[in-house]
């Protein structure tokens, strides 16, 4: 039979609906008219169970071409208990405090004003709908800017569960602040640069200043440095050997211990990036190991990876050319 094991174990808010995944591969998901308030376990599991249904059927569209989707022999399905192990809240999708160059979501805001999430998450607590171990991810927008996100994320590392929270930093947390003491989470900030001129350019905002003074608080409270990540987008807009350079600074200022990069989706899905970003790519993977951190490519196809990886071995193979490509 055909099975998804998200369709059973993790779950996303989203504005106007509940489903297991975000729908990354461009195909229909199981989607849950929803809107905030109590989640009527019955209900969600009835549709999970026709869900199962129709991924049976041979012409259904559901989850087609999902990588995700698997065949499984009958005889190994034994529980098809609803128990969620990751809770994804990306309710506030369309709501955030950046105007970044490459997100078209900002744009949309009239699509959902977002609802109150702790009241969702106290109602899967009490129908036991959550695993002992689950894992809280807190999306974009800006999930800092909700009303209840404070008292929320309180609430989730107080009942000792793990949240991670992509975050552009622009507003100081106390929660965040909190769950990164108590060494309940991580946090994922894109700088997407390393001066302000360009911070600008690229986050359609003038918070660099805000953005780093909120970066240092979070690792000054951090119990752990590799709990704080921080990930730059490289595209044309950002992909100077000097700029970077100076990401690596602030990395270094801060004691950053984890980055990621990342591509510009709007290349990737159109004429392709540039061999002057692939190559700024190459540098800032080589820089990361010079400087001894974790760094890990977000999201980025395989081909371009390849890339990546034979001009890095080209170009930036000994630390000596690690400032002039």
């Amino acid at each position: 039979m055909k099975l998804c094991p998200m369709l059973l174990n993790d779950i996303n808010l989203e504005p106007a609906s509940l489903q297991p995944c975000c729908d990354v591969h461009g195909c229909e998901v199981p989607a849950f008219p929803f809107s905030g308030g109590n989640v009527d376990m019955q209900a969600y599991a009835a549709h999970v169970a026709k869900s199962l249904r129709r991924l049976q059927e041979k012409d259904d569209r559901l989850c087609r071409g999902c990588p995700s989707l698997q065949e499984i022999p009958v005889a190994q399905v034994t529980d098809l208990k609803i128990k969620f192990k990751t809770v994804s809240i990306n309710s506030h999708r369309y709501l955030c405090n950046c105007k970044c160059v490459y997100c078209e979501l900002w744009k949309h805001r009239e699509r959902g004003l977002g609802y109150p999430v702790l009241p969702v998450l106290k109602s899967l607590a009490s129908q036991q709908a959550l695993a002992a171990n689950c894992f809280f991810s807190w999306g974009g927008g800006e999930p800092s800017i909700l009303k209840d996100f404070e008292e929320a994320s309180l609430w989730v590392t107080r009942r000792g569960f793990w949240q991670n929270v992509h975050t552009n930093a622009l507003r100081f947390s106390p929660a965040i602040a909190f769950l990164l003491q108590e060494r309940r989470g991580e946090i994922n900030i894109s700088l997407d640069s390393g001066t302000a001129e360009t911070y600008q350019k690229v986050k359609g905002v003038d918070g660099f200043a805000a953005v780093t003074k909120s970066l240092g608080r979070y690792a000054e409270a951090a119990g752990d440095a590799q709990a704080i990540s921080l990930k730059y987008i490289i595209f044309e807009t950002n992909n100077s050997i000097p700029e970077i350079t100076r990401f690596f600074d602030l990395c270094v200022q801060f004691g950053i211990k984890m980055v990621q990069f990342s591509l510009d989706f709007r290349e990737v899905n159109g004429r392709g990036p540039s061999q002057k970003t692939l190559l700024a790519a190459a540098f800032f993977a080589s820089r990361a190991a010079a400087l001894g951190l974790q760094c890990t490519p977000f999201f980025i196809p395989p081909k371009y990876l390849e890339n990546i990886a034979s001009l890095q071995q080209r170009f930036f193979a000994t630390q000596e050319n690690l400032n002039e490509p």
